[in-house]
Order: C-alpha cells, then sequence, then structure tokens
C-alpha cells in the first residue's frame, strides 16, 4: 500500500501533506485510514484519533 504515496511524502514531517493527499484520493473511507495506518507504519510515526479525525471527520460529521 504505501506505493501509492509519492516518494516526497515519506517522511514524518509531511504528515498533513500526506492527509491532504489521502483526502484526495477517490477511494473509500476505509481505505484512505488503511493507507494512512501504512504510512505511519512506514515512517515510524505514530497514529492518533487526531490524525484519523483530520482525514475522514468525527463519526457525526461522517454520518451525515
Amino acid at each position: 500500500m504505501i506505493e501509492i504515496f509519492p516518494p516526497a511524502l515519506l517522511a514524518k514531517e509531511k504528515q498533513d501533506d500526506v492527509i491532504l493527499f489521502l483526502k484526495e484520493l477517490p477511494v473509500p473511507p476505509r481505505a484512505k485510514k488503511e493507507a494512512l495506518i501504512a504510512w505511519t507504519k512506514y515512517v515510524g510515526a505514530a497514529l492518533d484519533h487526531d490524525m484519523v479525525v483530520a482525514l475522514l471527520g468525527t463519526l457525526e460529521e461522517r454520518a451525515r
């Protein structure tokens, strides 16, 4: 899954850019979250709730 990321995004400090990149992908939310998880593992970043909310929105927002 890490192959979808441009090389310029394969660094911890690119977290915000990665989230923007994933938001624009025409794939289901679950695939976006899986890609984010793969990215965090690859670059050694810690996945946290705020990252998931930034990518997918809150449960309330997604339910609308």
